[in-house]
């Protein structure tokens, strides 16, 4: 039998970053308005990206880029519209031969992988990216 993984909220408490009433307020900010908890919880002040991405990294044993400090090249910017890019909530952070590398949220997202290769023309490869951060470099870059 497969273990479950343990929640964000509770990792970021047991590793505390955030507290019992901080993780409760973020719970009740999502429930109210949607959104990520870890989003959330950076917006509201109670941890900052380079924490929680580093936690987030541990719960999904995957490697999480920051776009706070990322410089992205104009051509690799060009290759996706804006309004693509913020459909999909996906920022292009590279491209090797054939290959664009996208930051997104949720890397495992297979429909939305499917439908930016299909609508790019070329093979993407998800990097996860926390969805505060994507937000951040949308603004930035295809403001």
């Amino acid at each position: 039998m497969l273990e479950s993984k343990k929640r964000l909220g509770d990792m970021l408490v047991e590793a505390g970053v955030i507290n019992d009433m901080q993780r409760g307020a973020a719970l009740g900010e999502q429930k109210r308005w949607g959104g990520k908890l870890a989003s959330l919880l950076i917006f509201m002040g109670f941890a900052d990206e380079r924490t929680v991405a580093a936690v987030l990294e541990k719960q999904l044993g995957q490697k999480c880029i920051a776009l706070k400090d990322k410089e992205i090249p104009l051509n690799i910017l060009s290759m996706v519209r804006p309004s693509i890019a913020k459909k999909y909530n996906i920022v292009p952070i590279d491209f090797d031969k054939r290959t664009l590398s996208v930051a997104i949220s949720n890397p495992n997202d297979l429909r939305a992988l499917d439908d930016l290769t299909f609508a790019l023309g070329i093979k993407v490869k998800p990097v996860l990216a926390l969805e505060y951060g994507i937000k951040n470099a949308l603004g930035r870059y295809y403001a």
